[in-house]
């Protein structure tokens, strides 16, 4: 009898009370994972985080981003650079910050920003939690989502509270949040921001428009594009009227470069040549090798050159927006519930661009959680688990497996950054592909839900039955 009560128990949404109480549990365990995964201030010399402190040191002083110096990151990026550097948030000054040696100055700074690393990571544990609760999922699903996102930091390791990935990766959650409770325009406007800080936000809004379209029309949708547009326009058109080029250029570098070699079609070359070049011992002819340089332009990253990659490169430039179109119309032709169609593909729209773009960096993953947490179903307990490989494997890739591959290629670490890509590349094909139901087993969504719509047959062939779609359909 307790087994039968526990079960239904993880079966039932939760009641206010026990919702609380998750909510509270998941930022304790968050906390706990954040302090594991932060490395002391004496260990990040090198890292993003001294980058951030020059910036923000910089725009502390009263210079202008892109008119009095050059910053590769959106405009929108400068708000995590910047408050670190004050005193209300370092506690104390941040001039003349160093690493190496570590001075009072580099260590206020760090501590600046990882308190907002903090602060952003407890944001998306909480606007998981409040999407959670208004699609009604169960106690098992709640549980398994919350503790997934709270012990990211654990899963990911020192690449998610030494990036200011989380900044973008809050405002996304806080997108979501609002669209499930159908306010549109404030999800725009938080894809307008997000996409003003790291760009691929604003993929997102082809979702949360279609949505919209279908669940108020086209009138709303214009809104809501209207508000994004004029969330990123707030950000850039001051940096612009400070230096229209500079802005320009640092928008127009994310969208340049090669083949990144942490990329799956990279992965996939460099295990290939490794796979001919054993074959080679057998009589097949020698395969050319393949190297490394700097992408340039201002972009701190690393490009794969070599044989076939320009093609390569090629290829999956124009594939990319040809298969996030053909999602987009798959979602526009959907019959399915449509908050349920939103969670679902604002999470394979993202999973879809990091498996076949030509950027791959090891933060990336962190874009993910809190959008694969909150799909329901058998589809998102798969793919939240296989989350939950890709970023272990991250953990192991990055920085030692970087380094080494980075350098020489070397089939090991190639190996584990492969199976990274393959897991994130499986996330995808969970989220996106059919799962096969019946026409006559098909949710309908709500939008269609005034229709009258038959239900199969019983096993014994007996006559049709008739029935309205509850609101309850799809959940």
């Amino acid at each position: 009898m307790a087994t039968v009560s526990s079960t239904g128990w993880l079966e039932r949404p939760p009641s206010p009370r026990a919702f609380v109480g998750v909510v509270g549990a998941a930022l304790a365990l968050l906390v706990v994972a954040l302090a594991v995964a932060m490395r002391p201030a004496e260990s990040i010399a090198g890292s993003d985080v001294t980058v951030y402190a020059t910036y923000g040191t910089k725009m502390l002083d009263g210079a202008v981003p892109y008119r009095d110096f050059a910053m590769e990151y959106p405009p929108g990026a400068a708000v995590m650079f910047v408050l670190p550097a004050t005193r209300a948030v370092a506690g104390g000054s941040t001039d003349g910050a160093s690493w190496m040696p570590l001075n009072a100055a580099g260590r206020r700074y760090y501590r600046g920003f990882e308190s907002l690393v903090v602060l952003l990571m407890a944001a998306i544990v909480i606007l998981t939690a409040l999407t959670l609760r208004a699609m009604a999922r169960p106690n098992r699903t709640v549980l398994l989502s919350l503790a997934v996102v709270a012990l990211s930091p654990l899963l990911i390791g020192q690449v998610l509270p030494e990036r200011f990935d989380v900044w973008p990766a809050a405002l996304t959650g806080a997108a979501l949040a609002a669209s499930v409770r159908e306010r549109y325009r404030v999800g725009g406007t938080m894809l307008g921001l997000g996409a003003a800080a790291k760009i691929y936000p604003a993929l997102l809004l082809p979702v949360v428009v279609i949505v919209a379209v279908r669940r108020r029309g086209v009138r709303e949708a214009v809104f809501v594009a209207g508000t994004a547009v004029g969330a990123v326009a707030a950000v850039l058109v001051p940096f612009s009227v400070a230096s229209f080029s500079g802005t320009w250029r640092s928008l127009r570098i994310q969208f340049t470069g090669g083949l990144q070699i942490e990329s799956l079609a990279s992965s996939l070359l460099v295990i290939a040549s490794h796979v001919a070049d054993t074959l080679s011992a057998l009589g097949l002819p020698q395969p050319s090798d393949f190297t490394t340089q700097g992408a340039g332009g201002g972009l701190i990253r690393i490009d794969l050159i070599g044989p076939g990659v320009g093609v390569t490169t090629t290829v999956m430039t124009v594939l990319l927006p040809a298969a996030l179109c053909l999602l987009w119309v798959r979602l526009a032709r959907s019959r399915r519930d449509a908050r349920e169609d939103l969670l679902r593909y604002a999470a394979g729209t993202l999973a879809t661009v990091l498996v076949l773009g030509t950027v791959l960096s090891p933060q990336y993953v962190v874009w993910l959680i809190p959008l694969v947490p909150l799909v329901g179903g058998r589809r998102g307990t798969a793919a939240i688990l296989l989350f939950v490989v890709a970023a272990g494997l991250t953990k192991i890739w990055i920085p030692d497996k970087y380094f080494e591959y980075q350098e020489e290629l070397a089939a090991g670490p190639a190996s584990i950054l492969l199976a990274r890509n393959l897991a994130l590349l499986a996330i995808a094909l969970v989220l996106l592909l059919r799962d096969g139901t019946s026409p006559g087993e098909r949710t309908v969504s709500r939008e269609k839900s005034d229709r009258v719509v038959p239900t199969r047959k019983n096993e014994g062939g007996a006559a049709r039955r008739w029935r309205r779609p509850g609101r309850s359909l799809g959940r």
